[in-house]
């Protein structure tokens, strides 16, 4: 595969995927150069991931919507949405019908819902056409391969807590973290508002005690800084995990080498995996982070920052909802941690993951 991308400022090209390219032009600025035709005979037969590209400042993000396989002969298998009742080569594009193709509506099995004639580097880029007219008209769509998962000895876990609470939370976490096989040395805690900055093992486990005091975002500050890895999970001592939870975080798609994959579309309490790169990238605007009160830290998690700034994004899909994105889910008030103050329980389905939230007036330093 070769793509090239260039989200700087100043213009740079920037390697993008794997074996890049440079003698490839850009799109744009922002952008995979987007041409002319795609590889329909390379699709026939193979999984693919059906999803939705979305922009964002610099690069864009993928959505997915489903796997499925288009069959010879016009069948689609393993996605029964009526918009993709069939599919067929297109003769009505700016290229040779061999190079285009188009999904079938089922209701009548000719109008199409989506056209599809143009790539982004190797992966086939589509529009859909059909209603409503006013919410997806010309919506930009995609297909990625769809790989069996490799080994991923590249990702670790990467815990937020604070000094006030890793003794107290950290216990229950790692019980459940070992109990999905997740070795100490793939478990990387970051403790913040530290005393100091101390590099230390506890039982196996490394700790990152740091000054810097950004509540979750110390732990992405630190991350790159104190270790190695390809990714890392970001996930809160304040999280309960359950079974399913480590094959939902390592089976991702890696046809491209994505800077962020959010558990949910907009990356919420900034839930998902990021690259080492991308976290170094990001390590000048974190390190301002430090002493961000819990309502300014909310506001830009909120407002979806980190995801922003990425070149390339990927939302975790849900193999039970046959590689669907799901959105996190409010449930209901619980005393998790025993301590008088009530939580809202957020439900992150995808990837078997809660996340315990202050409620109303609670005070953010308590547990």
């Amino acid at each position: 595969m070769h793509l090239p991308f260039n989200a700087s400022a100043a213009g740079d090209v920037q390697p993008f995927g794997v074996e890049p390219d440079r003698s490839q032009s850009t799109s744009g600025g922002s952008l995979p150069a987007i041409t002319d035709g795609i590889d329909v005979s390379a699709l026939i037969g193979k999984p693919q991931l059906f999803g939705r590209v979305k922009p964002l400042r610099n690069g864009f993000m993928i959505e997915p919507v489903a796997n499925l396989v288009m069959q010879p002969g016009g069948r689609v298998g393993g996605h029964g949405h009526p918009n993709e009742g069939s599919w067929e080569n297109y003769s009505f594009s700016e290229v040779p019908a061999d190079q285009a193709f188009a999904f079938i509506s089922g209701g009548n099995g000719y109008i199409p819902s989506s056209t599809w004639s143009q790539s982004m580097g190797d992966m086939p880029i589509g529009h859909f056409c059909d209603e409503p007219e006013s919410l997806q008209a010309v919506q930009r769509l995609c297909l990625l391969p769809v790989h069996a998962p490799r080994p991923a000895d590249d990702v670790v876990y990467l815990v937020a807590s604070c000094q006030r609470f890793y003794e107290h939370t950290m216990p229950t976490l790692l019980e459940q973290l070992y109990a999905e096989g997740i070795p100490a040395e793939r478990i990387k805690v970051v403790v913040n508002g530290s005393d100091r900055d101390e590099d230390r093992t506890i039982d196996g486990v490394e700790h990152a005690f740091s000054m810097h005091d950004g509540w979750e975002y110390s732990a992405l500050y630190e991350g790159p800084r104190r270790w190695k890895f390809g990714y890392a999970f970001l996930m809160h001592d304040t999280n309960v995990i359950f079974p399913g939870f480590r094959r939902s975080i390592e089976s991702f798609n890696r046809h491209f080498a994505w800077d962020h994959l959010p558990a949910s579309p907009l990356a919420r309490c900034l839930l998902g995996l990021y690259s080492h790169d991308f976290l170094k990238r990001l390590n000048p605007w974190l390190k301002t982070t430090h002493k961000i009160s819990k309502r300014d830290g909310i506001i830009a998690e909120a407002s979806a920052e980190l995801l922003l700034r990425a070149r390339s994004a990927l939302v975790l899909g849900d193999a039970e909802a046959n590689g669907h994105f799901k959105q996190a889910e409010w449930r209901e008030l619980v005393d998790q941690f025993n301590t008088g103050t009530p939580r809202v329980r957020r439900v992150f389905p995808a990837i078997k993951l809660h996340k315990f939230i202050h409620a109303g007036p609670a005070k953010p330093e308590a547990l």
